[in-house]
């Protein structure tokens, strides 16, 4: 997609609803992510090839190719995987009293989710990947879209190669000894589909890019929130020393339902993706109107979260609006999609929310947090959705 191509924005709720489902094949997801995102990463021409960048029956295969990495018996290892490292990281920092909680939370799921979907916890291969994907992420806001000229574009060019190496080298391991992590659960599956090792390294990574920066960013907006309320601190609290008086589980983590009305909000006030890019297929009308086909369409599903058609006070922070009384997402299949919708629904939603709620229940059990510094904070796009500013938070622990 070039700067002057236009782009048609939908926040209409059966549209993007209808756009979501695709029932009749016009959308195109894969021509969108890669038009997006990835066109101007690799110097071939043609289909990405990740989990983002398919389409219909590729797309099918590929979801079955990964979807026993997320089973619960997978989400449990995963779990037993991060607890180490949660506690320990939050024990740190509550003892230094202070964390500026938008880098030290972004080291944090860095090497969870390394350890998580590689099983790799060394900690200068941890820092090499996440730089890596940090380069990555940057590609799309590279103001030249030229490698020859744009410094941020090579940055990222050089990112996506040095993924791509870690994990060629790292495949046949995995293959020949196998762990708890993501990789190693994909590497074991047979598929019907295109197994070559260049496909499952493709659709491995989509599965990275999409969860390395946005549970990082997505925990960091849900600090500031209870930051600046701190009765849902106590309220998180109180559930939490109620539901796992012994300590973490499992089954305590699923119990946690306040813990994930706060989840929820957050991501509706603060959407990770505002939008989700589609490209059309055949020539189509949309609310009265004709387009042609190859438009550029981004489905507002993120923004669909502030609509004050359905939603209360959309601007407020207010969790309980999930809880069952009241439900305010099931107003309309597509007003709240923070994991996308469809065929094309985030395979990793259950593992992020996992993630969250082991790391909230850690701290509001240890200690209690404010903005060591107050301000009114803004959601930007840079370009996954966050609250604006550092979070430097100060912990007191709980006697």
């Amino acid at each position: 997609m070039y700067a002057a191509e236009p782009v048609l924005f939908v926040w209409d709720a059966d549209e993007v609803q209808r756009i979501m489902r695709n029932e009749h094949g016009l959308w195109s997801a894969g021509m969108g992510w890669d038009a997006l995102v990835f066109d101007k990463m690799r110097p071939q021409r043609g289909n990405f090839g990740g989990l983002l960048s398919m389409d219909f029956d590729p797309h099918r295969l590929a979801r079955k190719l990964v979807q026993p990495a997320f089973t619960q018996k997978a989400l449990k290892g995963y779990l037993e995987t991060a607890l180490g490292r949660v506690e320990s990281t939050v024990s740190h920092w509550i003892e230094s009293g202070r964390v500026d909680f938008k880098r030290a939370s972004r080291g944090l799921m860095a090497g969870v989710s390394s350890e998580i979907f590689t099983g790799i916890s060394d900690p200068a291969q941890v820092a090499s990947i996440d730089q890596a994907l940090s380069d990555f992420w940057h590609g799309p806001l590279a103001l030249i879209k030229d490698a020859r000229f744009g410094p941020s574009l090579r940055r990222a060019i050089r990112g996506l190669a040095t993924l791509e190496s870690e994990l060629k080298a790292l495949l046949p391991v995995r293959r020949a000894a196998p762990g708890k992590d993501l990789f190693s659960q994909m590497c074991q599956v047979e598929s019907e589909g295109d197994t070559s090792d260049r496909a499952l390294i493709y659709i491995f990574l989509t599965i990275m890019f999409a969860a390395f920066d946005t549970t990082a960013h997505g925990v960091t907006s849900m600090a500031y929130l209870l930051a600046k309320h701190p009765s849902w601190q106590e309220r998180l609290r109180s559930e939490a020393l109620r539901v796992m008086s012994g300590g973490i589980t499992w089954s305590g983590l699923q119990q946690l339902e306040q813990l994930e009305w706060a989840w929820k909000e957050t991501l509706r006030l603060m959407p990770i993706n505002a939008g989700l890019p589609r490209r059309a297929l055949r020539d189509f009308e949309l609310l009265g109107h004709s387009f042609r086909a190859g438009t550029f369409v981004a489905a507002m599903a993120g923004a669909m979260g502030r609509h004050p058609n359905w939603w209360s006070d959309p601007l407020q922070f207010d969790p309980e609006r999930f809880s069952p009384q009241r439900a305010e997402d099931k107003k309309h299949p597509a007003i709240y999609l923070p994991f996308g919708g469809g065929a094309h629904a985030c395979v990793g939603m259950q593992l992020a929310t996992l993630e969250t709620k082991l790391l909230f229940y850690t701290l509001v059990t240890r200690c209690r947090f404010e903005l060591a510094r107050d301000y009114t904070a803004r959601h930007t796009m840079t370009p996954v959705g966050c609250v604006s500013g550092k979070v430097a938070l100060k912990l007191t622990r709980l006697s």
